[in-house]
């Protein structure tokens, strides 16, 4: 019945993870560089909901909820550009679509949706998951450990978005979802920004600006202005697809299901368009990941 919004939203989050992965390797990587990437994306979203749904009349509920969606966005988008500096992109989405035990939990403590043996066995798996993530036997220690630190708070934002997205859609303020979307991406938009003019400020106090000999190019050009308008579209329309999808569907069935099938695209782009190659052990921990999607989603129905 939701078999067309569920591919929609993978599609576009797949279609806007693969160009930020682009944006991350070829341009500014900087933290300020971060900001600004999602200060563009959050412009370009809300502009685009806004068009949709037009001026947003909300209320004090879906505003305060909003406004916590908007800062836990942009917190979100820049650990996850900052574990791709340090990790692959295969790997980085597994950890990160493993987040989905935050809302499927939730669902079952705070909303009372079942939680049968599948779920607890695909919980498992997500755990053994974690065993795979790192080697700290190389000489690769302190950038795995960083990897991992950045990774973990991605994690914790994007289950944390689920949750909040969950918590609108089961409220009677359900109808104010284009409302609940714009405020956050504004908010989102108005706290990049200025996280962005303080670390640019920051750089240039302590004399730490990058040498214009060697640096990668700046994201204030057309190119990688229009890709992230590319993104920020995508990210309009998966969250918009995602805020209606949580509100219809079980927890425990929707989040994980949307974020494995993501996790199966991101691991043949991957492959097939960023030439990666994973250690035996790292293809262990996607795949064992891959596995407990699956259960979570509950095919075997026990």
């Amino acid at each position: 019945m939701y078999a067309l919004p569920l591919i929609a939203s993978m599609a576009v989050c797949l279609l806007g993870g693969i160009i930020c992965k682009h944006l991350n390797d070829k341009y500014d990587d900087s933290l300020p560089a971060r900001q600004l990437y999602n200060a563009v994306t959050c412009l370009v979203a809300a502009i685009c909901l806004l068009l949709v749904g037009g001026i947003p009349q909300a209320s004090p509920f879906t505003v305060l909820l909003a406004l916590a969606f908007g800062l836990v966005t942009a917190v979100q988008q820049v650990t996850t550009l900052q574990a791709l500096t340090y990790g692959p992109y295969s790997y980085t989405s597994v950890i990160c679509s493993l987040s989905t035990i935050i809302p499927a939990l939730s669902g079952a403590l705070i909303w009372h949706e079942p939680l049968g043996l599948s779920h607890v066995i695909g919980l498992l798996l997500m755990i053994a998951c974690f065993i795979f993530s790192v080697d700290f036997g190389s000489e690769q220690k302190k950038t795995s450990l960083r990897w991992l630190i950045y990774c973990f708070l991605a994690f914790l934002c994007q289950g944390a978005i689920g949750v909040m997205q969950k918590w609108h859609q089961s409220t009677d303020y359900r109808g104010e979802l284009d409302s609940f979307l714009i405020i956050a991406f504004a908010f989102s938009f108005f706290y990049s920004i200025v996280a962005y003019v303080c670390g640019i400020l920051v750089a240039r106090g302590k004399g730490q600006e990058k040498a214009q000999e060697g640096a990668r190019p700046s994201l204030l050009s057309w190119l990688p202005l229009l890709l992230m308008a590319v993104v920020g579209i995508c990210v309009a329309v998966n969250n918009k697809l995602n805020l209606f999808l949580s509100g219809v569907m079980d927890s425990a069935v929707f989040f994980p299901l949307v974020n494995g099938g993501g996790l199966v695209l991101t691991a043949l782009a991957a492959v097939l368009l960023f030439r990666e190659r994973l250690s035996r052990k790292q293809w262990v921990g996607v795949l064992v990941g891959i596995v407990a999607v699956i259960f979570l989603c509950n095919p075997f129905k026990f």
